[in-house]
């Protein structure tokens, strides 16, 4: 009896160790297949670069740019050049390279297939021209420094706004939202219909002056640029209506104070 226990529990070990042994083959194989299929991804991978790389069907025969005039900006700064692989070309690191062009502001690229780029470009435009003691700049709506445009004379003359590198200082930003706002009242109100405006001086929030282009009557208020336009209109009017000549009118009281045009004969 005790010889057939015996004979049972060595079988029992046996079976184990070989269970054992089955899973450590099982693992190894497991392992041994991951490398063969992952060799053999990665050397297709290869292949099939190598193969498409040097299909003459997907080179880049043509590089398409609207507008036309941001085609200098980009040719010459970016190296497009024809024969480049559009398969494998990297849209978007080229299109980071070409947002960091000073007078870019957005930019769309598409791959058309078979051998066709498409690069859309959002050109930066001026807004403004701001005269900083010397110096002039024209700085678009984002406070960007851009290069002299062809034409400028319909742009706003702007004085009080610092500026640094290719920009408008951080801390000035508040002055664009003032212009913003300025721009935007004065065309709900229509007031071009009584002074055409020509320029701007930024003092402090609590002094903006506006002056004339024809005229050379100017306006002074603060930041609260909705009210006070509201307010300007209805003067406008009255001395409009009373045939009434006037210098300038201080904006920033509660009753808008109207400097009167002296005649020659009164001073």
């Amino acid at each position: 009896m005790p010889r057939k226990k015996t004979d049972e529990r060595i079988r029992e070990v046996r079976q184990e160790i070989w269970q054992r042994r089955k899973k450590r083959i099982r693992i190894i194989l497991a392992i041994v297949a991951t490398a063969i299929v992952f060799y053999g991804v990665v050397n297709l991978k290869r292949f099939l670069t190598s193969l498409l790389w040097n299909i003459k069907t997907f080179k880049v025969k043509e590089v398409l740019i609207t507008p036309y005039s941001a085609r200098p900006l980009i040719t010459g700064l970016l190296e497009i050049e024809t024969g480049r692989n559009l398969l494998f070309l990297d849209i978007d690191a080229l299109r980071e390279q070409i947002i960091k062009i000073r007078e870019v502001e957005n930019c769309i690229i598409r791959k058309v297939y078979p051998s066709t780029l498409e690069i859309e470009v959002v050109l930066r435009k001026p807004w403004i021209i701001l005269e900083n003691g010397k110096d002039i700049f024209f700085v678009d709506r984002a406070g960007k420094i851009l290069s002299t445009p062809e034409i400028s004379e319909n742009l706003l003359r702007v004085q009080g706004i610092n500026v640094k590198h290719n920009s408008i200082e951080t801390q000035e930003m508040w002055k664009l939202e003032v212009l913003k706002e300025i721009e935007k009242w004065y065309n709900f109100y229509n007031l071009q219909k009584y002074f055409n405006l020509g320029s701007i001086r930024i003092i402090k929030p609590t002094e903006i002056i506006l002056n004339s282009t024809d005229t050379g009557k100017g306006f002074i208020l603060n930041t609260n640029i909705s009210e006070r336009f509201d307010k300007l209109k209805t003067v406008l009017k009255e001395l409009e209506k009373n045939s009434t000549e006037w210098e300038y009118i201080d904006l920033r009281f509660q009753h808008p104070y109207v400097k009167h045009l002296q005649k020659r004969d009164e001073r």
